[in-house]
């Protein structure tokens, strides 16, 4: 489970970061970070996507943008939680104010 900054990050890889560029390692030093601490440690995203669920969340009006540029076909480096997938299942969990900005298209069908 992995919280989404309103940035998207997750985990410390942060848009744009060398660390969410990563693509041999596991783990990464992340410096310069834009949220105290500045110096992490993080797993990539290789790792993360090495586990069979990953699960999202976010909650809060303050993630609501970052919900929306994620579930809409934004690239991972751009916006981080993109990449952060599970080999057989990722889930978000958004409460009502993180999803506010959500397109409808994502919204699964209404019950007969």
């Amino acid at each position: 489970m992995l919280g989404v900054g309103p940035d998207t990050h997750v985990a410390s890889l942060f848009p744009e970061s060398p660390a969410v560029r990563e693509t041999g390692r596991t783990v990464v030093g992340v410096r310069g970070a834009p949220k105290p601490p500045p110096v992490r440690v993080s797993l990539t995203l290789p790792a993360i996507r090495a586990a069979k669920e990953v699960w999202l969340l976010a909650a809060g009006e303050d993630k609501a943008k970052a919900a929306a540029v994620a579930l809409s076909g934004a690239g991972e480096v751009q916006a981080p939680a993109v990449g952060a997938h599970g080999r057989s299942r990722t889930l978000w969990l958004l409460d009502a104010a993180a999803a506010s900005e959500l397109p409808r298209s994502l919204y699964p069908p209404a019950s007969a």
